[in-house]
């Protein structure tokens, strides 16, 4: 069952490995040759951009998956999500610039003093690459294995590229240079795929009416409405903590401690987040030809229960060799808080996406509503600390499997 999954997507999940490899890389090197504090401080910078990109990624992207899924897929539906991301990466590129801009407002949120505007540009910048490198690889995915090819070779070239400045300059690393690393490899990344598609596709472009776009972003826009700001605080409160956390005693410290261990996480969320977008791909074939809402959990649920188990194994043999690369001074063993939040991940994002193929829009909302006061409160509730974070992401995604599996259980007796 795994096998062929697996063999379905293989130059997608061996470009996903090599991507996080050179994101794994380059967050070591961080680390070793810089202090915990300044390792913490570009943690706090890159949750910020992850603060955005989890909004419209967790949210927007497996609606792009699946519309490119279709047999009968539209063009215009799937570019009318470009042009939504287009217009939302302006509009937070400008909010954050204004943001910044007011000085006092921004001195009142925290005591943060190293925010140039450098840094901030910088961060802006990857803010939009982010986004719109994302809608790029969803369609790209809903698209079928044969397309996956491009998505390999872009992620190639972005990390040969990469690697020849970060060898030139890691013995010298600031805050600034490590977002500027982050910076090549994303906009290379994206310049790569969106070349692809203008070669390829520009009869597409050229031959599409603007007024009928523009309708189909509209309604793009309503029919994720609630996704969305679900997902807005689903992000938020994931910053939030790293925010309260940063903002105690001896907090960037924290951070690093922490975020040594949860980059284990993600290299399991994102490999697992690659299989799921595949499960969603086969969910909405199986929801056009009529299968009920027990058949779409039982196919998402056993593909992503296994793939999380076969992660965690292979994370327990490799977890203490993974925390030494980062140096002598981490050693906080975070491996079962961490085994722990993959676990409840796995499960919840099964349940998510038999959501989407259901196209139950507000039910995700109040999962992450749900969701985000519970991991809100507790962390108020509890000092801050590297375990403390790591326990906060546990309740959140068990939380959330609660609350999906009574939305389940509700829609499952209405259809009784």
């Amino acid at each position: 069952m795994l096998k062929k999954l697996f063999s379905s997507a293989f130059l997608l999940m061996l470009s996903t490995l090599i991507a996080k490899g050179f994101i794994l890389i380059l967050n070591i090197l961080i680390a070793r040759y810089t202090s915990k504090d300044v390792y913490g401080t570009f943690v706090f910078l890159r949750s910020t951009i992850n603060l955005f990109e989890t909004t419209f990624s967790s949210a927007v992207n497996p609606f792009a998956v699946k519309e490119s899924s279709k047999e009968s897929f539209s063009r215009v539906s799937v570019l009318a999500y470009g042009v939504f991301y287009a217009f939302t990466a302006l509009i937070i590129s400008t909010l954050c610039l204004l943001l910044w801009s007011s000085s006092s407002f921004l001195r009142s949120l925290s005591s943060f003093d190293f925010l140039t505007l450098q840094i901030v540009l910088t961060v802006v910048i990857l803010i939009s690459l982010t986004l719109l490198n994302g809608y790029a690889t969803s369609v790209y995915i809903g698209k079928g294995k044969g397309i996956y090819k491009v998505i390999f070779f872009s992620t190639v070239i972005s990390i040969v590229l990469s690697a020849a400045f970060i060898f030139n300059t890691y013995e010298d690393i600031t805050v600034e240079i490590a977002l500027f690393y982050m910076l090549i490899y994303q906009f290379t990344d994206l310049a790569i795929k969106a070349c692809n598609v203008l070669i390829n596709h520009m009869h597409v472009l050229k031959n599409i009416k603007y007024d009928v776009l523009f309708q189909k972003t509209k309604g793009v826009f309503n029919t994720i409405k609630p996704v969305i700001l679900g997902s807005a605080i689903n992000a938020f409160i994931f910053w939030f903590v790293r925010y309260i956390t940063a903002n105690s005693e001896s907090g960037f410290v924290a951070l690093a401690e922490f975020d040594v261990s949860f980059q284990m996480f993600m290299i399991c969320s994102i490999l697992l987040n690659i299989i799921c977008n595949i499960v969603l791909r086969n969910l909405t074939k199986l929801h056009e030809s009529g299968s009920n809402v027990k058949q779409l959990l039982v196919y998402a649920l056993r593909y992503m229960f296994l793939s999380c188990l076969l992660f965690i194994a292979i994370g327990y043999f490799l977890y203490d060799y993974f925390l030494l690369l980062y140096g002598e001074q981490y050693t906080a063993n975070l491996f079962l808080e961490v085994t722990l939040i993959c676990l409840f991940y796995s499960i919840a994002l099964a349940f998510n996406r038999v959501m989407v193929v259901m196209n139950k829009t507000y039910q995700l909302f109040y999962v992450a509503l749900t969701s985000a006061v519970v991991m809100g409160i507790y962390i108020l509730a509890v000092t801050a600390s590297a375990e403390s974070l790591a326990i906060s992401f546990s309740v959140y995604y068990l939380t959330s499997c609660v609350v999906y599996l009574y939305i389940f259980s509700q829609i499952g007796l209405s259809n009784d």
